[in-house]
């Protein structure tokens, strides 16, 4: 009992911070902006009293718990789409420019590796070399870390979105420190991380799936707006032709502002998924080995002794039978 109870606290947490307030806000905001289709304020009049006051409570709290729910309910499919699995896969485009980027970058760090190589090999150095040296190495660190946190390994797979590589870079770099399948392994880590830490990666997540629907919801407002001034215009039965221009200006600011919306809700998620891949990263930084405790295996003498368990431990779980590489396990 007391563990669905948390679940519920959880859920309600969770749907509170990140569906309900956007969802609010749209339903508001549809109701202000589109009054003259929807001629809501002159339904409820405020000699109707408290009944006009009920009225207008159901009308933004039903829309907007059914809209949260469904947020809710769409989050990882939300989430998939501005990562590009979903819809912006289709777009070559944008995947050949962020490839690009990455391979430029790459580049990059390769050039500035070689150099300092070449002064290293030097038997002699000056004091200019030295100099250069220390500031190759520094340039070095700072390409080689802005690569690492915006993009995955080109193995992996670049995406066709800034939001998609980074968080794809958090999921590969579990695999890349210590040979551990991210996707696989993180259901099991989840049970080894204190409740605390757990706790802040889900504050985390609720920050990131709120921004993210502002944003959708900032998009869908848009439609809305576009779709208000097209039938404000077109559609017979309109008012006069000073209404009319009035209602298109009011449509058409509504309109930029969720395009602003759309552009300062994405710009804050790229922030917010920076910090909750970190928090995923560091989540195998810190727990890893409590995980191969509780899979009742030996702790591994250095790192390449590591590498090589999380490796089989992958294959097994991934392969079973299958795995033509697996080996017996040390409990």
């Amino acid at each position: 009992m007391n563990a669905f109870t948390n679940y519920l606290e959880k859920f309600g947490s969770n749907f509170l911070v990140a569906a309900m307030i956007p969802s609010l806000g749209l339903v508001i905001a549809c109701m202000v902006v589109f009054d003259p289709i929807l001629q809501i304020s002159e339904s409820f009049q405020v000699e109707n009293g408290i009944y006009s006051l009920i009225g207008i409570s159901l009308l933004v709290l039903i829309p907007t718990v059914i809209i949260g729910f469904t947020l809710t309910s769409l989050n990882t499919f939300v989430l998939k789409v501005f990562e590009g699995y979903v819809f912006i896969h289709h777009l070559p485009l944008l995947k050949e420019a962020h490839s690009r980027k990455a391979e430029k970058l790459l580049q990059k760090v390769k050039y500035l590796r070689e150099q300092i190589e070449n002064i290293e090999q030097k038997e002699r150095k000056s004091a200019a070399d030295k100099e250069l040296l220390e500031s190759l190495q520094v340039d070095h660190y700072a390409k080689s870390a802005e690569y690492d946190k915006n993009y995955p390994p080109l193995q992996a797979g670049i995406m066709p979105t800034k939001f998609g590589n980074i968080l794809k870079a958090s999921e590969a770099y579990s695999g890349t420190r210590y040979g551990i399948d991210a996707v696989e392994f993180w259901p099991r880590l989840l049970h080894v991380i204190p409740l605390t830490y757990r706790q802040s990666i889900d504050e985390a997540r609720n920050e990131l799936s709120f921004l993210v629907n502002m944003s959708a919801l900032s998009f869908l407002f848009f439609v809305f707006c576009a779709l208000a001034v097209v039938t404000n215009v077109l559609l017979p039965g309109t008012p006069e032709l000073a209404n009319v221009i009035l209602n298109s200006f009011r449509y058409i600011v509504a309109g930029a502002l969720a395009l602003f919306s759309i552009w300062f809700f994405n710009k804050a998620a790229l922030f917010s998924v920076g910090d909750f891949g970190a928090m995923i990263r560091s989540s195998y930084d810190l727990f890893r080995l409590d995980l191969l405790e509780q899979f009742r295996l030996k702790h591994p003498k250095d790192s390449v002794e590591e590498f090589e368990i999380w490796n089989n431990l992958g294959e097994l779980i991934v392969l079973g039978q299958e795995s033509l590489d697996f080996k017996p396990l040390e409990y």
